[in-house]
């Protein structure tokens, strides 16, 4: 028994230490507590680095269409070609026919 009160001692003691109840204290604080706390701080960083691999997708984005823009701005055929292919432009003496694969139509009922 009398081991069992000096333990029980030794666990009071360390909490009636103002030093430890105050690192206790403001660790709890700082983990869930405090408005800028650990979790926050965490969910942050992963969002930043989400971010950063945004705008490093988008330069690459930039990157291609300038150089697209530069070769249709220096070649009038490119152009030619570019226009009927993405927005299916046509000359007044042509007729346009667009053939859809069946996989890309959606079925309606």
């Amino acid at each position: 028994m009398k081991m069992t009160s000096k333990s029980v001692q030794g666990r009071l003691s360390i909490l009636k230490n103002r030093y430890f109840v105050t690192g206790v204290f403001a660790l709890v604080w700082v983990t869930f507590i405090s408005e800028i706390d650990l979790i926050y701080l965490f969910k942050s960083k992963r969002t930043l680095g989400q971010l950063r691999n945004q705008v490093e997708h988008y330069e690459r984005e930039i990157t291609a269409t300038t150089a697209q823009l530069k070769a249709l701005s220096s070649d009038p055929s490119r152009l030619e070609r570019f226009a009927r292919e993405q927005y299916f432009m046509k000359k007044n003496n042509e007729d346009l026919f667009r053939v859809i694969d069946k996989s890309h139509v959606q079925k309606s009922k």
